[in-house]
């Protein structure tokens, strides 16, 4: 090519947009994760309470059985999110736990209205752990491939 643009020089290549999936987006991604550890959520919990129709369970166990369903969700989060990611699996993983136990703390809120029961800083805390266990995991086992 002439470092001019003259007739005899082809017409510059113009590049498709790079199409970006949905996982892509910092954003999307940890959306579609936290729906995708709500569902988790949801399984153990319906799970649980099938066992619980059976026997005859305590009310520390049903609480325990709660905190064990959010913590995995949180965990499939975070874990989905940051694989998905393929880096930065600590802050993904923080960012999932937070939107899950912000979706979690307005859900209760709704159902139950009230502020004491919707939401604890201990379900805070094993939330945001989990999915940052979750997003170590994940963002590890996506370094050793």
């Amino acid at each position: 090519m002439h470092p001019k643009r003259c007739s005899s020089c082809p017409p510059p290549c113009k590049k498709r947009p790079v199409r970006r999936t949905c996982w892509q987006s910092p954003i999307w991604s940890t959306i579609l994760a936290v729906l995708a550890g709500l569902a988790v959520v949801l399984l153990l919990l319906l799970l649980f309470s099938l066992l619980i129709s059976n026997i005859d369970a305590s009310e520390e166990l049903v609480a325990a059985m709660g905190c064990v369903s959010l913590c995995a969700g949180s965990f499939t989060a975070g874990f989905v999110a940051a694989k998905r990611r393929r880096c930065k699996g600590l802050l993904i993983g923080l960012a999932c736990g937070i939107a899950m136990y912000l979706v979690t703390f307005l859900i209760g809120l709704l159902l139950l209205q009230s502020f004491a029961a919707a939401g604890t800083f201990s379900k805070l805390i094993f939330m945001v752990l989990c999915s940052c266990i979750g997003g170590c995991h994940a963002a590890e086992k996506m370094a050793g491939k």
